[in-house]
């Protein structure tokens, strides 16, 4: 399962909705490993809460496909893009 990430950032410049992920907030929402040209510092080593593939396999295998996970993550990139989050 591979998620078609276009890099715009838009999810890392919203971590303040994710409680999970308080500790990497500057304080505005954004992710202190975000980079100028919008890429993860820490890719390899990422929160989990991060990759998408391995949430799937941690947590939601048991509830969806990889089809519907994949499917809702990309539902969720599109509305935090229409900033309906």
């Amino acid at each position: 399962m591979i998620f078609p990430c276009d890099k715009c950032g838009l999810c890392c410049k919203n971590i303040d909705l994710i409680p999970q992920l308080k500790e990497f907030d500057t304080g505005n929402g954004r992710c202190k490993n975000l980079t100028e040209d919008n890429l993860c510092a820490i890719y390899d080593k990422r929160p989990e809460i991060c990759n998408v593939s391995k949430m799937y396999k941690l947590v939601y295998r048991e509830y969806m496909s990889q089809e519907e996970f994949l499917s809702l993550n990309i539902e969720a990139c599109e509305k935090i893009k229409r900033g309906v989050v």
